[in-house]
């Protein structure tokens, strides 16, 4: 069977536990702790009765960790991290599916693979497979990324435990500035913690000095920079860009993709379609609906279908000039922001499919 995140986690704490899962998605956080609780049904002696393969590299190893019996234990679990069925042979697949159609009642095997996103509608035969196989005899879970309200609220808590303060819009701004991720956000609250010790407080200065902007968030920002016409605002991000060693072709690739986003955002807007509504069609999921909602759509709100098509075509010209001309990489990024900026004030100037 398929369980949302919800309701899988009912059922590791009623301790109803199948004999195979298969948990994946985009948040690695939240995928290596639901393979930590289910790590938990292994009761003492641990070497006996919780194996953990951190890959798939042996199926004679896996099958014999998997049929052995629990010592002192009505259960044993055996973990594998990272599998990727599309990337096992014809051989491995089939004895993998033959392991889980007889996996013995004592035993919990567990696949748990971090940042493997799979597409229902796009997987090929072997995945299709293998998902099939274990909604037969167990559960799969796919765990989108969590929203950034939510992932602020956990830093809150993390911090709190330790005697620390952090207020939620702080955890937000934190949580926003490396891109949404419960991993990352977890990561960095722990570096403040550290940082003001036990007693201290986590601080909107504190967070801006020791915290690096996830560079998509960066990048966001100058595109609402250049819309806004604040030109000293971009051409400074660019300089904190370049000066973090961030190649010129990511820069490219992560803008492109922020005025994709606000051109997909437009065009729903214009349909009459509300952020919920568009998400699905956008390619917006978990955490992403979050930004979608509460950054994209509110940024779209005073620009017009015509100047995003140019901007994207800006984009798109300059994408190419960056993988076939010889001029400095700096140098096209620079002059692509002040297109952009020319075709904002001649937007701007003429009021035609700005607002």
């Amino acid at each position: 069977m398929r369980l949302t995140e919800a309701k899988l986690t009912a059922e590791i704490k009623a301790a109803r536990y199948d004999r195979v899962y298969f948990i994946y998605g985009k948040e690695p956080f939240l995928i290596s702790m639901y393979a930590d609780r289910l790590a938990e049904a292994a009761e003492e002696p641990l070497d006996f009765n919780l194996q953990r393969l951190d890959e798939l590299t042996d199926p004679d190893v896996l099958s014999e960790y998997v049929e052995a019996l629990p010592v002192f234990s009505p259960l044993k679990v055996v973990t594998v991290k990272g599998f990727d069925p599309e990337k096992a042979d014809e051989d491995l697949s089939k004895r993998l599916l033959d392991m889980i159609a007889d996996i013995p009642e004592t035993t919990v095997l567990v696949f748990w693979s971090p940042d493997l996103d799979i597409d229902d509608k796009k997987a090929k035969a072997r995945t299709k497979k293998f998902l099939a196989a274990v909604e037969k005899y167990g559960t799969v879970c796919a765990i989108d990324m969590m929203k950034p309200p939510k992932v602020a609220e956990l830093c809150v808590k993390k911090a709190a435990k330790e005697g620390i303060v952090i207020s939620p819009d702080d955890a937000l701004y934190l949580t926003e500035r490396v891109g949404g991720g419960m991993t990352a956000a977890s990561d960095e609250t722990a570096k403040l913690m550290t940082y003001v010790g036990t007693g201290g407080t986590i601080t909107r200065d504190s967070i801006e000095k020791l915290v690096p902007r996830q560079l998509d968030a960066q990048v966001f920002d100058l595109a609402v920079q250049i819309n806004a016409g604040k030109r000293a605002d971009a051409f400074r991000t660019i300089d904190e860009l370049f000066a973090q060693q961030i190649q010129a072709v990511n820069i490219m690739s992560a803008l492109s993709g922020a005025y994709l986003d606000l051109y997909g955002a437009k065009l729903a807007r214009s349909a009459g379609m509300s952020p919920d509504e568009a998400a699905p069609l956008l390619g917006f999921y978990g955490g992403r609906v979050w930004a979608l909602k509460n950054k994209i759509f509110p940024a779209v709100t005073n620009l017009g279908l015509e100047y995003l098509r140019e901007t994207v075509q800006v984009l798109f010209d300059a994408d190419i000039e960056m993988k076939s001309s010889a001029v400095d990489n700096r140098t096209i990024i620079e002059e692509t922001v002040t297109r952009l900026f020319m075709g904002r004030e001649k937007q701007r100037r003429s009021n035609v499919g700005y607002r």
